[in-house]
């Protein structure tokens, strides 16, 4: 043991309860340290694979997305203006035929068979 002043003393026993409430933040927070990956354990990937999110599934979703996009510009731009409304827009086929002027049941027609267009763009 060293004698030492208790300034020194309360200044080392305030900064180790620093450390030990930061590690229960970190801990409680799901934080990562590099001590965990220092260890030497193999369980240090463990930390870091999120299995909420599919990498596989993000991919293939982002991959129909642009397929939809690339379908979706080879419609006519009446039928663009159409599937924009009623699916981007949340339009219901009542509001687009008062603001198109296009009587309601024409647009329901349109819109299914730019449904079947659309399929069979996509299973190509």
């Amino acid at each position: 043991m060293i004698e030492t002043e208790q300034t020194h003393y309360v200044e080392f026993y305030r900064d180790k309860e620093r450390w030990r409430y930061l590690k229960k933040i970190d801990a409680d927070n799901s934080l990562l340290s590099l001590e965990a990956f220092e260890s030497g354990d193999d369980n240090s990937i463990d930390f870091i694979a999120d299995e909420a999110v599919n990498v596989a599934e993000t991919v293939v979703h982002r991959m129909m997305l642009d397929k939809l996009r690339s379908a979706i510009a080879m419609l006519s731009e009446d039928e663009q203006k159409l599937v924009n409304a009623i699916f981007f827009k949340e339009l219901s086929e009542r509001e687009w035929s008062s603001i198109s002027g296009i009587p309601q049941k024409t647009i329901n027609d349109r819109k299914r068979k730019i449904l079947a267009k659309l399929k069979k763009l996509l299973e190509k």
